[in-house]
């Protein structure tokens, strides 16, 4: 599977087979190191506190039922942000906000010589200080909840959680090439986004 980690640490087996036998301690742990983030993914992706919850929990459920499954390909942290995001997608497409932006074809994106057709412009000089910090990170947090959901994913896992791209990749089920793409083209979505609200 693209991206799946060819082996995992000691520590991670072990926390692997904890599971497995059913050790509620270790699900505790668990939960507690990466239901937060589990959690803050799931209500950015769907836009409401409520139904992030109802996710979360029903990929927990699925994750407790099928953890016999598990073959450490790739890390426990990956698979969990799997479920729920593949609860998540699904429940936007229940509610008809899926939208398809394609496959990401390289052609589309690097020219001739395998540069970028279209880099990403800075943000540097007088537009970066017309809004203090705080008032871009609210921007930028409401223009990232009005992405299509294929850029949103990316951009919550790497910028907002900080994954890896090895998991991120495993999350989504995508190669390393797939990941740079997308994580271009979510930037790039997201400063297009931005950029009449720094210009205004």
């Amino acid at each position: 599977m693209p991206g799946d980690a060819a082996h995992q640490g000691d520590g991670e087996q072990i926390r692997i087979s904890a599971l497995k036998a059913g050790s509620a301690s270790e699900w505790r742990a668990l939960l507690a190191a990466y239901g937060p983030h589990l959690l803050g993914y799931a209500i950015r992706m769907v836009g409401d506190r409520g139904t992030g919850e109802e996710i979360l929990q029903d990929s927990l459920v699925s994750v407790y039922r099928t953890i016999d499954r598990f073959e450490g390909r790739c890390s426990i942290k990956s698979w969990l942000y799997r479920a729920v995001h593949n609860r998540a997608i699904d429940e936007i497409r229940r509610r008809k906000r899926y939208v398809d932006v394609g496959r990401d074809p390289e052609k589309d994106y690097f020219d001739g010589s395998g540069h970028w057709q279209h880099d990403c412009p800075g943000w540097d000089g007088m537009a970066a200080k017309r809004l203090d910090d705080r008032r871009l990170l609210a921007v930028i947090g409401e223009k990232l909840g009005q992405l299509p959901h294929i850029h949103r994913e990316i951009l919550l896992m790497k910028e907002v959680d900080g994954l890896e791209a090895d998991d991120i990749c495993a999350a989504l089920e995508i190669t390393p090439g797939n990941y740079r793409l997308r994580l271009h083209r979510a930037r790039a979505a997201l400063r297009a986004a931005v950029a009449p609200v720094m210009e205004a």
